[in-house]
């Protein structure tokens, strides 16, 4: 009895072998992949917890739990039952698995990059924002497009799909319609991805002659509002790529802007820079520009008719860029007189003509 039991337990590794035989190298691949999966999921979800809520961290790892199950349950089934797996059902698990953690880090990572960190009773978290949620869109779109494709190569469906003729669908649809969209959401991704123009910021278009203010991002269009009239402007993101923008971001020195005006020859400089100096100085008292940015007064153009003189100043705040300029207008126009100045545009007259003709008649 005990030599039986014995020799029973001794043949148990080698039953097993047997048994495990039925799993081929990428199976036994796939399995590992699996366990350390299951191993590190509560590190994985933890740490996207730290980024996203506690809710969708639990969720993700309940997924995460049932896939690493079926996963297991089916090799299980298959040693017991000595049943071979074809090489597709161990690739399929593979890319399944590898497209899941893809997108996890990448969503984590984006989110980290480009979320909005808020602090709620003492407590950090990181939400969402519209830039986020776009490039999360993106990269998922193309993981699972990457992923649907190495099915197709892995299950042999290439030749259902030519005679069904989805791809060819597909891909005609996707050049004609390209010109609508793949400017604008390539230049959106770019412009995103590259984190210099921002919800918030004062932007410049000189082809358009706007000023306006950031109000969002998106993928195809990028809404922003007027600082003259405060409409909502719609921009293709073709345009903000292509086009020059100037965008208004505070530093340590500040923003530079300035107002040109046009004088007459014959003029005394001092009496120019006194005036333009006072309104300057007014326009500051208003606290529309910057004090210790000072101001700079410079003969910029000599002209056919006049000499443009430009002063530059800095300003306390981009979002008051066109009422700082309208005020430091104002103020000129009202010391012109005090200062013994005109801002009408400058006019030469060419009596050269005039004078002859009064000699001719004086000689005549």
């Amino acid at each position: 009895m005990l030599a039986s039991l014995s020799f029973q337990l001794n043949n148990i590794p080698i039953i097993i072998k047997e048994h495990l035989d039925v799993l081929g190298p990428i199976d036994h691949f796939t399995l590992a992949v699996n366990l350390i999966i299951l191993v590190f999921s509560k590190w994985f979800a933890s740490k996207y917890g730290l980024i996203k809520d506690n809710s969708k961290s639990q969720a993700r790892l309940r997924i995460l739990h049932v896939t690493n199950l079926i996963l297991f349950t089916t090799y299980l089934i298959a040693v017991i039952f000595e049943i071979h797996l074809g090489r597709a059902i161990s690739q399929t698990f593979l890319v399944v698995l590898a497209s899941y953690l893809l997108i996890h880090f990448a969503e984590a990572f984006i989110l980290k990059k480009y979320g909005k960190s808020k602090t709620i009773e003492n407590f950090a978290r990181t939400t969402e924002t519209h830039t986020s949620r776009t490039l999360e869109l993106f990269v998922c779109f193309i993981i699972i497009t990457i992923s649907i494709v190495l099915l197709i190569n892995i299950w042999g469906l290439e030749d259902w799909l030519q005679t069904t003729s989805v791809l060819g669908f597909l891909a005609l649809f996707i050049f004609a319609s390209k010109e609508y969209w793949a400017g604008d959401f390539l230049s959106g991704i770019l412009i995103i991805s590259q984190g210099r123009i921002e919800r918030g910021d004062v932007i410049k278009i000189k082809d358009e002659e706007l000023s306006a203010i950031v109000l969002q991002v998106g993928s195809f269009q990028t809404i922003v509002r007027d600082l003259v009239n405060k409409h909502d402007i719609i921009l293709p993101n073709s345009k903000l790529r292509l086009a020059r923008v100037d965008i208004l971001k505070s530093d340590l020195k500040g923003i530079r802007e300035f107002e040109d005006f046009w004088f007459g020859y014959g003029i005394e400089m001092k009496k120019v820079e006194e005036m333009l100096e006072e309104a300057w100085e007014k326009t500051m008292e208003e606290g529309l520009v910057d004090k210790y940015g000072g101001c700079i007064i410079a003969n910029k153009e000599c002209g056919d008719h006049g000499v443009r003189w430009r002063l530059a100043y800095t300003l306390k705040s981009p979002h008051k860029i066109i009422e700082t300029g309208n005020r430091i207008r104002e103020w000129a126009y009202q010391l012109q007189d005090k200062h013994g100045l005109q801002l009408a545009t400058p006019l030469t007259h060419d009596l050269s003509n005039t004078n002859t003709q009064v000699q001719k008649l004086e000689n005549g």
